[in-house]
């Protein structure tokens, strides 16, 4: 009988440990995930930097080779600066808010 009881100890106390770490784990993704929502443009969940026109106007005309004959003009440019900016600020918020449910049902 008392060795049943102490499996049962065991293994109440290996569950506890495992959500203890789930929790801090989770816990840390959910702060990580609420500080990317509040400014997503500078979250590093996505390769593309779309922090100012200019920068995105420098690795545009870096990717132009010249065996393209069409450059774009700063209005076209700035079109589709706003259609990526606005792209990537939907994409983060999307994810930074599914991470933050599913950690907090997780806590």
């Amino acid at each position: 009988m008392e060795k049943k009881h102490k499996i049962a100890q065991v293994y109440a106390v290996i569950i506890c440990i495992i959500a203890i770490i789930t929790i801090i784990i989770s816990i840390g993704d959910l702060v990580s995930s609420i500080i990317d929502s509040k400014n997503p443009l500078y979250s590093n969940r996505t390769e593309e930097k779309l922090t100012s026109f200019e920068y995105f106007k420098m690795d545009a005309m870096k990717s132009v080779t010249k065996e393209q004959a069409y450059i774009p003009d700063d209005q076209t440019l700035l079109k589709m600066y706003e259609s990526a900016r606005n792209e990537k600020i939907q994409s983060v918020l999307h994810q930074t808010n599914r991470s933050i449910i599913v950690d907090s049902l997780l806590i």
